[in-house]
């Protein structure tokens, strides 16, 4: 309840703050009560307020530790609907806890490049996020910013069409070995890149006749 009446003030100012369009926004109407990993480019500390707020007010957000540690700033992210990962080693909690999410068939909003990165620069991703979308076999939706979030700077958020890595035949029955991660990483890696680089008025129109 917190959550939601915490949601119901934040979200006039994420939108007066950062004006946004949303392109392909029905793939992730049509996925809300299916289990959804969300991978989404990271360039601001805006990016998991807007992304919440704008795109699905019920995922849940991954997040570093370190957001954890004190009174305020642990309120405001777990109020937010955020969980911490320790981005530096094993940690098995997180990974039982993200499995339970996605097995309840929760959407999971997560940054697989693990920081925040300028625009522009390019950074491998982690492969805790395809691992997490083999082992449960979740729907995965690629997103992109295609500016980085500034205040009062119109912005477009694109969304990818939703895909499970079960579906492409080189994933299909395979265990999730650290070749086979690379690779999935890889995949998703060109998919959110088609995001950034394609005609949008072209994409418009291939959403229409999904």
């Amino acid at each position: 309840m917190m959550s939601w009446l915490f949601l119901s003030i934040l979200t006039p100012f994420s939108f007066i703050l950062y004006p946004l369009k949303v392109v392909g926004k029905k793939f992730v109407k049509r996925l809300k009560k299916q289990a959804t990993l969300y991978s989404c480019n990271h360039q601001s500390n805006a990016d998991p307020i807007i992304l919440k707020t704008r795109v699905n007010w019920g995922a849940k957000l991954m997040a570093k530790d370190s957001l954890f540690n004190k009174g305020v700033k642990k309120w405001f992210f777990t109020t937010l609907g955020a969980y911490p990962v320790n981005r530096g080693g094993n940690d098995i909690e997180s990974v039982k806890n993200t499995l339970k999410l996605l097995k309840n068939n929760k959407n999971i909003v997560v940054f697989p490049e693990g920081t925040r990165v300028k625009d522009g620069d390019s950074v491998e991703f982690k492969n805790g996020f395809v691992f997490f979308a083999l082992k449960s076999d979740c729907m995965v939706v690629p997103m992109v910013f295609r500016k980085k979030p500034k205040l009062f700077a119109i912005n477009k958020l694109v969304v990818g069409e939703p895909f499970r890595f079960s579906d492409i035949p080189e994933f299909n029955g395979v265990k999730p070995t650290k070749e086979v991660l690379n690779r999935a990483s890889e995949v998703l890696t060109e998919k959110m890149n088609y995001l950034k680089e394609v005609d949008l008025k072209e994409y418009k129109k291939m959403i229409k006749e999904k």
